[in-house]
């Protein structure tokens, strides 16, 4: 556990620039603490799969609500869209979280969480034209080109759409109602999971060398004489995990929201997070001369410590290698299903 007399003072800071990134400092530090936690916490949990009246109860609440919210946005009235949205989140994502994780858990999460992303960014949508390009083959692709030159915006509808009708496909066959499209539905959705384990597996294959790059994070004591567990030079660390992190977010658009899906993400977050911080505490102790002098201190300028943000660095690193972890462990729980 990170000592936490390295938050002290950020309580005594003055109002001021320095004083907001000393916010923002602890933030990170308190965050990556936390994610630590939670990573240990669920180390060993199994991902549920059986179905409960109670969360099927909910699932069809859930996806009466979406309905609402789909005729909202294909009336293309914005006003009314949103007006519904600050109506019924974030309960959405209360009622959702509340569930037990499933198949009928991921996808109804995911369509709420595409109808709150249109919403948010109803206006940044408006004109700005699909990219298929860029869309997963299997499921999404199939969307885009069927909207012929579509806009974002219809293309997250459209995707909303898809994943509460395997949703409620699920809910249906509970019930008993076997009919050709509740199979059909079915038999999509679970064909798009087992494509779901191997975008998930290739994230896990991304990420995983960024923990070679950093090495295992030290205890306090090590951290004292090997401030920064990089293995490689900056240049090349900064490089490689561009790339690395360019790439899982690519991958993690394609997933939908799931376990492993979160797991993936905070994984990335953290890698970012943490090289965010790293490359202060770097221009720190290396100044780039210029012809006119040096430049200036980004940490001095903050007034922050470098020894303080190294172990940011440092905790940031260590969840996102236990997120990773976990990710990899619940795929094997997938698999072995």
């Amino acid at each position: 556990m990170w000592p936490l007399n390295t938050l002290t003072s950020c309580r005594r800071s003055r109002r001021s620039a320095a004083s907001t990134a000393r916010a923002a400092l602890c933030a990170a530090f308190l965050f990556s603490l936390v994610m630590t936690v939670r990573a240990d916490s669920s180390a060993g949990a199994v991902e549920a799969t059986a179905l409960r009246e109670k969360d099927v109860r909910r699932a069809e609440e859930v996806l009466a609500k979406l309905r609402r919210l789909d005729e909202a946005a294909a009336a293309n009235d914005a006003s009314a869209y949103r007006a519904l949205v600050s109506k019924l989140y974030p309960g959405l994502f209360i009622k959702v979280a509340d569930m037990r994780r499933s198949d009928l858990h991921t996808d109804l999460s995911t369509a709420v969480f595409l109808h709150e992303e249109l919403g948010r960014t109803w206006s940044d949508e408006r004109i700005a034209e699909a990219d298929c390009g860029r869309e997963r083959r299997d499921i999404y692709l199939p969307l885009c080109l069927d909207l012929r030159g579509g806009t974002v915006r219809q293309l997250l509808l459209a995707k909303s759409r898809l994943h509460a009708r395997w949703a409620e496909a699920v809910a249906r066959d509970y019930r008993g109602e076997r009919d050709a499209e509740t199979s059909g539905a079915l038999s999509e959705m679970k064909a798009a999971r087992a494509n779901d384990l191997v975008i998930a597996a290739r994230v896990v294959e991304t990420l995983k060398p960024l923990a070679v790059l950093v090495g295992d994070s030290p205890t306090h004591a090590e951290y004292q004489e090997r401030p920064i567990a990089s293995k490689v030079s900056f240049d090349r660390l900064d490089g490689e995990f561009a790339d690395a992190l360019g790439i899982a977010g690519e991958l993690l658009a394609w997933l939908p929201r799931s376990p492993t899906f979160y797991h993936l993400s905070n994984a990335r977050r953290s890698y970012t997070d943490g090289l965010f911080w790293y490359q202060k505490v770097h221009q720190s102790k290396k100044l780039m001369v210029f012809a006119h002098g040096f430049a200036r201190d980004p940490l001095k300028d903050l007034k922050l410590d470098s020894d303080q943000v190294g172990q940011v660095v440092m905790a940031n690193w260590q969840s996102a290698m236990k997120y990773t972890r976990l990710a990899e462990q619940s795929l094997w729980g997938s698999v072995r299903q």
